[in-house]
């Protein structure tokens, strides 16, 4: 399908890939994962993504460093970014906007609200 959204899933946490796959997968997405900011970048360089749906505190990078770079970037195709993060205070959540996030959704999240905002996202 030509259409078809393609999201990459940027987590530490296997289960959040696992569980994002079962909702938006049957949904039609494309979904595509990397459990670490550096693989993550590869595979923006060398296809990138519609969306990508990236958590905050991991090792190595954090999701606000990978952020910069993706906004940084002058010729890859810009994917929307979608903060995940545990950490939920007001600053956070500036912090996340304000170094080029796109939206940012607090964890634990209700997945039919996270399924509503990428459908919103990737419809504009």
């Amino acid at each position: 399908m030509a259409n078809q959204k393609k999201i990459l899933i940027v987590d530490d946490d296997p289960q959040v890939h696992k569980m994002l796959g079962t909702v938006l997968i049957p949904k039609n997405y494309e979904i595509d994962s990397a459990l670490d900011p550096k693989r993550a970048w590869e595979k923006i360089k060398s296809s990138p993504p519609d969306l990508v749906i990236l958590d905050i505190m991991m090792p190595g990078m954090s999701g606000i460093e990978l952020c910069q770079k993706i906004r940084s970037e002058k010729t890859t195709k810009k994917p929307l970014v979608l903060m995940l993060s545990a950490k939920d205070s007001q600053h956070d959540r500036l912090t996340g906007l304000k170094y080029g996030a796109d939206d940012y959704v607090t964890k634990p999240f209700h997945v039919a609200t996270l399924v509503h905002k990428i459908d919103h996202m990737l419809s504009k």
